[in-house]
């Protein structure tokens, strides 16, 4: 057979379904020009080269089998599999059982991990659906326990390594990763990865998770995607002398080198895939994240997570819970135990709300306290115990003070956040003394994995009678306190970045001004109801995170054309019409239609459509 042949309403464009170099047919029973669904046209059947078991091996396109017989005769793989076709939902409840039968989370997150690796659209389908059980597996707090043993458990690569002795070729390897549109990165160098410290290489895997919930929980396909590990050393002895460490074996590089290297790594990103992929900066120390912030923030679209995601989801909790305490958060006064990069982002984010509510800068700042390993922040603290970013809410004429207990006594705070990682901080003296001054006290233990948690959530509702608005970093079962059952909220960044990416790449956004996530804030905290602060969150359920994703980018979406920073015209009418058409679809993708709807192309003798 030669010349060209249609095959429109048989094969699904190959550009158009994001699906290349995928073969649907055999490659021997065509020669010459095809015309696909879409208009767009393949020279020759050849660039069509993957069928058979490599169509398995590919997670995009594996559906295991629920490939119908039509798909397995026409794919190559017929016999590749077990004669039974099971649908998708059948393999979800087969996939939930076998998950079920581990009692270990990291098990778990294995298991889920190689779900990924073989089949991406039945890992995101089974992690969408349910999301309150899967997300803590998938994230905080298991993938800390993934990251300690993370030498152990390395299976495929998911993402770039990129290293310190990689200098001037950062490009070139940038080039190795296969995808021709990358929208949204996430990079660590692995310095502080959650309240764990220095892994090194190890932290690799909380980029690859925060990307699954860029796809999970806002739609973001998943080839758009990139997790990216800068390795320039680590200053971990265990690291250093484990034989199963997969990261250099050297102590960290700093100074100049490692400037050279995000400098150079910034620009590659650029040059391989446009000004406007989103880079989010994750898990880096005190000493880097605020300058590369600065730095970066007016010549990227870039953000750190650790400064302004864990801000906007903290404030948002502290707007919302002045529906519970009936005062007006320019009536609070706020306590912090930290003063790092995450205590800091919350502490300028809220100054910006507490002055954005009328509130001059000097009077909004005499409402936020901080409190660090050295005790309270104060001005006449030793020339260099202050950092720039925290300088400002040094006090004045105050006494020193190195115990918490004696700061929480002196200034009597409505609000406790904890963002430093000290386990078990908030005591019960401190609670009950929170207790003692307000009537709904506000206690925020953010820090996670669990394990690092200030208080727990039972501890926080019993020591304050039940009175206690909480919320915490990493999740925590509902309490029953004098026959209440209490629903303690998550402040989970997830509530934030997923839906922020999500406006970026869908209206082309190329710079994240702080008014972003102060507005992602407000947005956040509206879309609280009144029965979920009657069950004691202060933010909208997780498995409504999807949605509240979309909800976000849309209003970001809306706040960026006022602003003049949105690129995509003319402007979208319907803006939550435009994010949904551009979501990534779990379903899986019929490669065969309806035999009976076929024009008979593959066997031309045959009369009439060939049936199998």
């Amino acid at each position: 057979m030669s010349g060209q042949v249609s095959l429109r309403g048989l094969l699904p464009c190959l550009r158009c379904s994001g699906l290349q170099k995928v073969v649907w047919i055999p490659a021997a029973s065509f020669h010459g020009t095809l015309h696909l669904r879409g208009e767009h046209k393949v020279d020759q059947i050849g660039y069509l080269r993957q069928r058979g078991i490599d169509v398995l091996r590919k997670p995009e396109i594996n559906k295991g089998m629920a490939f119908s017989l039509a798909e397995r005769q026409i794919l190559g793989i017929h016999g590749l599999l077990p004669p039974a076709i099971l649908s998708q939902d059948s393999q979800v409840k087969r996939l939930k059982a076998n998950l079920n039968k581990y009692d270990d989370p990291l098990q778990k997150h294995i298991y889920l991990s190689t779900l990924q690796d073989r089949s991406e659209k039945l890992f995101y389908r089974i992690l969408k659906e349910d999301i309150e059980n899967i997300l803590p597996i998938v994230y905080t707090p298991t993938v800390g326990l993934a990251c300690l043993s993370y030498g152990l458990i390395y299976r495929k690569p998911k993402g770039l390594y990129v290293t310190v002795h990689d200098l001037g070729h950062v490009y070139e390897i940038l080039c190795n990763w296969p995808a021709e549109t990358v929208k949204a990165i996430v990079v660590t160098d692995g310095e502080r990865i959650l309240g764990l410290g220095d892994l090194g290489a190890n932290g690799m895997g909380i980029p690859v998770g925060k990307l699954a919930l860029y796809t999970a929980l806002a739609g973001i396909p998943p080839d758009q995607c990139l997790p990216i590990m800068l390795d320039v050393g680590t200053n971990n002895k265990a690291l250093l002398e484990d034989p199963l460490y997969i990261g250099l074996r050297h102590e960290r590089i700093r100074g100049e080198r490692y400037d050279a290297l995000i400098d150079e790594f910034m620009r590659a990103v650029k040059k391989r895939w446009g000004q406007d992929t989103l880079i989010q900066f994750e898990d880096f120390a005190n000493q880097n994240a605020y300058r590369l912030l600065d730095k970066y923030r007016t010549q990227y679209c870039t953000f750190n997570d650790d400064i302004q995601g864990t801000a906007a989801v903290a404030v948002a909790g502290l707007i919302a819970s002045t529906r519970v305490t009936k005062k007006r958060l320019s009536e609070y006064t706020f306590l912090f135990q930290g003063a790092g990069s995450a205590s800091t982002g919350i502490a300028n984010l809220l100054l910006r709300a507490l002055i954005d509510s009328g509130l001059p800068e000097q009077q909004a700042l005499e409402k936020i306290y901080l409190f660090d390993i050295h005790g309270l922040l104060t001005q006449d603290r030793p020339k260099g115990s202050l950092s720039e970013s925290n300088a400002k809410f040094a006090k004045s004429g105050v006494p020193n003070m190195t115990s918490l207990d004696e700061v929480v006594e002196f200034i009597k705070p409505n609000a406790i956040i904890g963002a430093a990682g000290v386990a078990g901080v908030f005591s019960e003296r401190i609670l009950k003394a929170m207790a003692s001054y307000h009537e709904r006290p506000v206690i925020f233990a953010l820090s996670n994995p669990t394990s690092y948690a200030e208080c727990t959530a039972e501890q926080a509702y019993t020591h304050t009678q039940g009175r206690a608005v909480f919320a915490s970093g990493s999740p925590f079962s509902p309490v029953e306190y004098d026959g209440k059952v209490y629903h303690p909220s998550q402040g989970n960044n997830s509530y934030v970045f997923p839906g922020i990416a999500l406006a970026v790449t869908q209206f082309d956004i190329r710079h994240l001004p702080e008014s972003f996530f102060l507005a992602s804030a407000k947005y956040l905290a509206e879309m609280v109801s009144d029965h979920d602060l009657a069950e004691g969150r202060v933010y909208p359920p997780l498995s409504h995170i999807l949605q509240v994703s979309i909800k976000m980018a849309t209003q970001i979406g809306g706040f960026a054309y006022r602003e003049n920073m949105a690129l995509v015209y003319p402007e979208p009418i319907d803006k939550e019409q435009h994010i949904r058409d551009g979501i990534y679809s779990t379903d899986y993708e019929n490669f065969v239609p309806n035999m009976y709807e076929w024009p008979d192309v593959a066997y031309p003798d045959h009369k009439g459509p060939r049936k199998f």
